[in-house]
Formats: C-alpha cells, structure tokens, sequence
C-alpha cells in the first residue's frame, strides 16, 4: 500500500475488515438454528432447507481462489470493497419473504460477497500492518473470525425467541453499512498488478472442482456413499483437479503455487 498510514488509522482498517469477516462466519452458523423455523415458514422439507446453508459454504469454497487472484490483479481492497457492498445488499434480499427460491438466489450472492472479503482480508492487513504488528494483527484477526462461529447458535436463538427469521439475515445490513463507511474513509487507495496474465480455464477448472466436491460429499449424506450420483460427483472431482495441475503448470504465474503444499522436510 502506498504510503504511511497512522497506528488509529490502521486499528480502524482492522475494524472494518473484521466486521465483515465476522460477519461471513457468523451468518453461516446463526442461518443453521433458524433452518427449521424457516422450513415451516416457506413450507419446504428438511432437505430442501439444508440448501439455504449448504449452498452458501460451496459457492463461497469456489470462489475463494478467482477473488483473491482478481485481488492480486485489480487490487485487494477493490475487490473488498466491492464484496462488502455485495454482501450488505443480499443479506437484506436473503430477509425478504419471496420464496424459497429467492432465498436461494439471494444466498448464492451473499456468498459471492462473503468470498470477495474473505479472499483478500488477510492479504489487506499483512499489507498495512509493518511486520513487528502483523502478529498481533493476524491472531487478532483469527479471534474474531473464529468468534463469529461461536456467536452464531446463541445470538439465533436469542432473535428467534423475539423476532422473524428475517433478522437473522437483517442483523448483517446495520454491521455492513457501518463497515462500508468506515472503510470509504479510511482504507488508502489500491495497488494493482493488471499486466499481469490471469488463467481463466485454470480458476474455472478449480472452482467447479471444489462444487463438485462438496455437491458430491452432500450428495452422499442424502443418498448414502454408494450411490451413482456420488461416485459421478468424486470422479469428476478427480478429473477436474488434474485439468487444474496440469493448466496450473503453464502460466507463467500460477493460480496455486503447489510448492507451498509440500512439507519442509530439509533448508
């Protein structure tokens, strides 16, 4: 990031950006106390309800990588930005009764906004914070991300012994507002690195394998492990995660650099 920024400044940066990520795990662990209230409320089956919280988990899993490579290109905190937008926009769509399938819609673009600022949050603070605080910043961070799963069950069951179902998605667009001014304040202007090339085929390629995987895996917690659409799912998981190695290996700059997965055995 271009330029010094100021200890208050860069403490309001971490606000507004742990709001969000806040706000992403703690709206994928309140949505699953109020699945059977909504079951009722839409008159759907059990099934069909576990998709408002399942689709969220495996749009947001096959867009973690294209966001965050778009966020190396076109500048991370553009692409936060953005998403936080996004994001604040569909969890008020997501509280509005106008169907199950609308529902749906709108959770598959709170997912899309959730992985926009997830893909790039920590990428934001390691470049504002100088390296004696990113510690600090980062074990921060991690508290309030893993904080947002623990609140989730005990702050769902407290709106829905007063309030709609609707607040459950509600409570997202105060927080989302007040971040989104925040951070039109206080974030500095992006770096970008847009000469760069971008692998479509590649992050395609790794996107529908991670759908594939976790349609799959649901798949087989419905069907059961031996069904024919399960080994479809994993076969084409298989398949997909080769086509990603192999186009992964000829850009000149990797989508994955695959290294980083290899334990350090030797210096």
């Amino acid at each position: 990031m271009p330029g010094k920024v100021t200890t208050l400044k860069i403490w309001w940066i971490f606000t507004a950006i742990s709001i969000f990520s806040f706000m992403s795990t703690l709206t994928s662990s309140v949505v699953n106390i109020a699945m059977p209230v909504m079951s009722r409320a839409m008159r759907v089956t059990t099934t069909q309800i576990n998709w408002v919280a399942s689709s969220y988990l495996v749009i947001t899993c096959m867009l973690l990588l294209p966001f965050g490579k778009l966020g190396d290109l076109f500048g991370k905190i553009q692409i936060f930005k953005i998403g936080t937008i996004i994001f604040t926009i569909s969890s008020f769509l997501c509280g509005l009764d106008f169907g199950f399938g609308f529902l749906l819609i709108c959770r598959g673009l709170q997912a899309i906004g959730a992985s926009m600022t997830l893909s790039n949050n920590t990428g934001i603070i390691t470049e504002i914070f100088p390296p004696k605080k990113q510690g600090l910043a980062l074990g921060s961070f991690s508290s309030v991300v893993a904080l947002g799963g623990i609140v989730g069950p005990g702050l769902g069951g407290l709106i829905l012994a007063h309030l709609s179902w609707a607040y459950i998605f509600w409570i997202n667009v105060p927080l989302g507002i007040f971040a989104i001014i925040v951070g039109q304040f206080v974030l500095p202007k992006d770096r970008s690195n847009s000469n760069h090339s971008i692998d479509v085929f590649g992050l395609l390629s790794f996107g529908i394998m991670m759908g594939t995987l976790f349609i799959g895996l649901l798949w087989g917690q419905e069907a059961g492990f031996k069904n024919a659409g399960f080994m479809s799912f994993m076969a084409a998981t298989i398949v997909l995660l080769i086509i990603f190695i192999r186009l992964n290996r000829k850009p000149p700059i990797p989508q994955l650099i695959l290294a980083f997965l290899k334990t350090q055995t030797s210096r």
